[in-house]
């Protein structure tokens, strides 16, 4: 039975540790984070009462053989790098690191200790992008020609007025590093690996912080594809998350307009006419979020890597891969007018 902790109070508590507790051949058997009152009243109802507020001390005083975390990504290269250190197993959240040099040294590290290690990579696991990804492999409607991404929504961080490492680029956050670090990781996963961006970055008083609120990528794939890709963090009223594909023979539009990963279709466009795909859903547990059902796949996948000794995708090497490709956008920025 592997033996693991969660470390971070907001979705450590909310996400990681539901999803966890599910899966068999896992015991979470201690959580760290600050005791906020809607926590503590979620673990009281669980009967989950060995709570940590240093992750240090959890880790010296718990026999763990793996953690779980949801921090900042500053504290999770500290924390990632103390863990592995001692040969603990690593489920990490996206972005892994703040900079691409912390990034390299955890995969470094990682690689050193022989530790099983796994990324919150979510969205390729939806059942919706799933049924995408298998249709482009099959070429159902030819070969793909061009990717474009349009993902626009209202943050909690913004609309809030909330001062945090999420609007502040030095500390990964940004519509780029933190929100679209999934963008970037999907892209590749879709179409290939790219090999050149240009990115225009757009700004707002409305970022309490001062990082990005919204970016524009011109993208070429090493295979010939083109692509384009819009984030926007501060789009009021407007919530969207919209993928197309155009392929030889038609067009597929992957699309939500309601939630994170709930809500999500796929539409066919032919000469033909239209067709939306049946696409049987992913199950969700009673009272539980939107993601936990999908971080849950990811779960058992890590379980099941460190109980086998074996690597588990994506890993921290689809990490290191999107601070890459995050660096790269920063070395090649358009020009604003």
């Amino acid at each position: 039975m592997l033996r693991i902790g969660i470390i971070g109070s907001g979705f450590g508590s909310y996400g990681l540790m539901p999803a966890f507790r599910t899966v068999k051949g896992c015991t979470v058997t201690a959580l760290c984070g600050s005791k906020r009152e809607q926590m503590m009243r979620y673990f009281k109802t669980i009967g989950f009462t060995n709570l940590y507020a240093d992750w240090k001390m959890m880790l010296e005083h718990e026999k763990l053989d793996a953690i779980a975390i949801a921090v900042t990504p500053d504290a999770q290269y500290e924390i990632a790098k103390a863990a592995i250190a001692k040969g603990i197993h690593v489920f990490a959240e996206k972005p892994l690191a703040a900079t691409l040099s912390q990034a390299k040294e955890l995969v470094s590290l990682a690689k050193k200790k022989k530790i099983t290690h796994g990324i919150d990579f979510l969205f390729p696991e939806i059942a919706e992008w799933k049924t995408v990804k298998e249709m482009l492999q099959k070429r159902t409607l030819g070969k793909l020609l061009h990717l474009s991404v349009q993902w626009d929504f209202l943050s909690y961080d913004i609309k809030h007025k909330h001062s945090s490492w999420k609007t502040a680029s030095k500390e990964g956050g940004g519509a780029l590093a933190f929100y679209f670090s999934h963008g970037l990781h999907y892209l590749e996963h879709f179409a290939g690996s790219i090999k050149k961006i240009k990115c225009l970055f757009t700004h707002s008083k409305e970022s309490p912080n001062g990082a990005e609120i919204g970016a524009d990528l011109l993208l070429s794939f090493k295979n010939g594809i083109t692509g384009t890709a819009h984030v926007c963090c501060n789009s009021p009223g407007l919530t969207r998350h919209q993928l197309i594909f155009y392929c030889e023979n038609g067009v597929i539009v992957l699309e939500n307009g309601e939630g994170i990963v709930d809500g999500f279709t796929v539409v066919v466009h032919t000469a033909d006419g239209t067709q939306t795909i049946r696409v049987k859903k992913d199950k969700d547990r009673k009272n539980e979020g939107e993601r936990v059902k999908i971080v849950r796949k990811l779960a058992e996948r890590f379980v099941d890597a460190c109980g086998t000794k074996k690597q588990m995708t994506p890993s921290f090497h689809e990490g290191l891969r999107v601070q890459e490709l995050i660096e790269m956008c920063h070395r090649s920025p358009l020009p604003a007018e």
